[in-house]
């Protein structure tokens, strides 16, 4: 249906699906949107609903700035051609793969893909020759630690099914915005004071300024003003976010 030196195109006859190849040549983004254009247009004259994406070879970290156009100009016409299933072949490129699903989840796409290890996998799915009802969550995953106290790191191998992968990598994805959530809260936390830190741990503990003031020694308007100033620092307007910040006082 379409080639290039980027993207390649194929309707599979017996399966009656349409499947695309990224073939692993660099991209940026217009390049990519001028690919996607092009299959846009193949897709338009497609005897079929049916698509699967290789991301095998994917190696482009789609820009937040392209989600709407992705749902705008490529799922929400595809929707109205009547697709119906879309399947990802998912590859080695961790970030890529988390571009793609960030670009459906992000928009609230009119798609929910699922995610395959393997090509043929995702072919039997969309062909309805795989059930719905599969569960690759039957079997375990293990992890093996490896230390290295030279230089105070540790390694964490995960094993588990193909089959999970998908599954896994979103919530590794989840866990990296957690890390930049943790990481920026950590900085206002180090820009407390020792006393406001422990002031910080007595509220924390459900503590009123008048219990934490006869506690410290001081007086309930020192009190107020170290709250306050706490407040200011962590740029949190109630309780509830202060909270937050439990974390850092265990350490």
């Amino acid at each position: 249906m379409y080639s290039s030196s980027l993207l390649n195109i194929d309707y599979l006859e017996k399966e009656q699906l349409v499947l695309s190849t990224w073939t692993g040549n660099p991209l940026n983004a217009e390049s990519f949107v001028q690919e996607m254009k092009y299959y846009m247009e193949k897709l338009r004259n497609a005897p079929t609903n049916k698509v699967i994406w290789d991301h095998s070879h994917f190696n482009f970290h789609i820009p937040d700035a392209l989600y709407p156009w992705i749902e705008n100009e490529v799922n929400l016409p595809a929707k109205a051609m009547g697709m119906k299933k879309i399947g990802f072949v998912l590859g080695k490129d961790v970030m890529a793969q988390f571009s793609t699903m960030d670009s459906f989840e992000a928009t609230n796409s009119v798609f929910a893909p699922r995610y395959f290890s393997e090509r043929n996998k995702a072919i039997r799915w969309i062909s309805h020759k795989e059930p719905e009802t599969f569960n690759p969550f039957e079997k375990e995953i293990s992890f093996l630690i490896e230390k290295n106290a030279t230089e105070g790191t540790a390694r964490i191998q995960i094993e588990l099914s193909l089959e999970q992968l998908p599954f896994y990598l979103k919530r590794l994805k989840e866990m990296f915005n957690h890390q930049a959530l943790v990481h920026q809260n950590f900085k206002k936390f180090m820009s407390l004071t020792l006393r406001e830190k422990e002031i910080l741990q007595l509220i924390t503990e459900g503590c009123s300024n008048k219990t934490i003031a006869a506690q410290l020694f001081t007086s309930i308007h020192t009190i107020s003003t170290h709250r306050k100033n706490i407040m200011r620092k962590l740029e949190c307007r109630n309780m509830a976010g202060l909270v937050r910040y439990k974390l850092f006082l265990q350490v």
